[in-house]
């Protein structure tokens, strides 16, 4: 895989992949031939999985492709050893989406639960993001009770495959609103018996860093930048059932979706005009 990596790069025998290397990491991710890979490791149980290729950390599914390295990173649990070793340094600059969803009162509800419960109801949530998010979203981070999920256009729009490409930003807009609903319906919203538990949802599209944070012995693979925290940001703002979409994202879109409304956020000077997209009706009892 690295010679492949390294090939797609356009790398000598034995030269090292750099941060200007972080295009072709991506590339290589999206090449048939990978993204095929990847789903077949997503068929084989069970959750938790790495955030970049979808290879399995538990179940039968660990246990046949943990010999081949498919193993959690020691730099970084959400994603596989492989995958943190073909990543270069660094990282780059780019467009991204990026979408937080977070189960409401957790801490307070697990105070009344035993921790295998409360694991239980972690691992649904869990289940049902890589369900919905996976293949075009890279599930960078579990927090918790909350999960963080990066579209990049290499993954998710039809046609370009490199940078100078012009994607379809829209589409992109498309595959979020679109995850975030069946988030939500697979929660149980909408249903006779309605969620299994309360989630709340913040969007945002915009220029991030995105790469491996940190330095050599403790490194992240995570995006950061102002779009990150306006997703997080919204995010805290939803209710139960509730979707938050930045203008950033909404604009993106053919049709019109929410309600506009002037936010005033954490840490921001000035109130963020986000629209408040309600599908459905109720909450968890």
């Amino acid at each position: 895989m690295l010679k492949k990596l390294a090939k797609t790069a356009g790398k000598r025998k034995g030269e090292p992949l750099t941060s200007a290397d972080w295009q072709a990491y991506f590339e290589f991710g999206a090449q048939p031939q990978s993204r095929a890979l990847k789903r077949l490791l997503r068929t084989l149980p069970s959750t938790p999985r790495c955030g970049f290729c979808g290879a399995p950390f538990a179940g039968i599914g660990s246990r046949i492709v943990r010999p081949l390295g498919y193993r959690p990173s020691r730099k970084n649990p959400n994603l596989c050893a492989l995958c943190v070793e073909l990543a270069p340094p660094g990282g780059m600059t780019t467009d991204v989406g990026v979408v937080f969803a977070d189960l409401r009162n957790f801490t307070t509800k697990s105070e009344s639960m035993s921790p295998e419960q409360a694991t239980v109801m972690l691992r649904h949530f869990y289940g049902c993001a890589e369900k919905v998010f996976f293949p075009e979203a890279l599930i960078d981070k579990l927090i918790g009770d909350e999960v963080m999920a990066l579209y990049l256009p290499i993954f998710v729009c039809r046609g370009g495959r490199r940078a100078v490409d012009n994607y379809d930003y829209g589409q992109l807009a498309t595959v979020m609103i679109r995850h975030a609903r069946e988030l939500l319906e697979r929660i149980g919203y909408g249903t006779r018996e309605g969620p299994a538990f309360d989630v709340g949802i913040g969007l945002d599209f915009g220029e991030v860093f995105v790469g491996n944070i940190g330095d050599h012995a403790v490194h992240d693979f995570t995006a950061i930048g102002d779009v990150v925290n306006t997703a997080a940001r919204l995010q805290a703002q939803a209710a139960g059932g509730e979707v938050l979409a930045s203008h950033r994202v909404t604009e993106l879109l053919d049709e019109s979706v929410g309600t506009p409304e002037e936010i005033a956020l954490k840490g921001k000077a000035d109130p963020v005009l986000a629209y408040r997209i309600k599908w459905f009706d109720g909450s968890a009892a």
